[in-house]
């Protein structure tokens, strides 16, 4: 027993003793006795150099205001400002990327649907029971597009085009009070009626 609390004592002494601070102790103000205003470290050994080269410039002489539409002029040493005259490979650059943006948008418009969620409200093998539930869903939700599909012998009636779920959740606590057998899926949406739902 006296074997067994001499090395529990040990081991406290130890984890104390590494919990210790390193720093010196405070002093009666509460202040630390280290001066950090006085630390200097010489750090340009690592810092990166930039040499812009200054083709396309144009010194201008200083005004007394500048013009409100000019745009501001962009100093470069000391005592010069200079327009900025844009190279000719930038322009060349921009068009290159303006095309490719076009195409990407070209393209995008093409795409119709995405994955995203959908709120399915009724399952079942009777059309009325499907179109009851359509309805009340139409009356309490008009801004959600309805989806019904027959896979013989089954009915299933999907609604809303949610491209996030959060927005398919929010939905779905509110169709859930009146269809208790509502169901949040994965499914694919049409992009455009997603855009609607607010």
């Amino acid at each position: 027993m006296r074997f067994q609390l001499g090395w529990s004592l040990v081991w406290a002494t130890l984890i104390l003793a590494g919990c210790a601070s390193s720093r010196p102790a405070a002093t009666t103000s509460g202040r630390s006795a280290v001066d950090y205003n006085s630390y200097n470290e010489d750090l340009s050994s690592t810092r990166p150099v930039y040499n812009a080269p200054l083709t396309n410039v144009t010194p201008v002489t200083r005004s007394a205001a500048p013009s409100a539409t000019a745009p501001a002029p962009t100093a470069t040493r000391k005592n010069e400002i200079r327009k900025p005259n844009p190279p000719i490979e930038a322009l060349h650059v921009n068009r290159e990327l303006d095309l490719i943006l076009d195409t990407i948008a070209i393209k995008n418009r093409t795409v119709r649907y995405a994955p995203g969620f959908r709120i399915q409200v009724y399952v079942g093998n009777q059309r009325q029971d499907a179109d009851a539930v359509k309805l009340l869903i139409y009356q309490n939700f008009p801004e959600l597009s309805p989806y019904l599909s027959y896979n013989q012998p089954t009915y299933r009636l999907k609604v809303g085009d949610f491209m996030r779920r959060i927005d398919a959740e929010r939905y779905y606590a509110s169709i859930r009070r009146l269809i208790s057998s509502a169901q949040l899926q994965a499914d694919k949406v049409d992009i455009r009626r997603s855009l609607l739902i607010k």
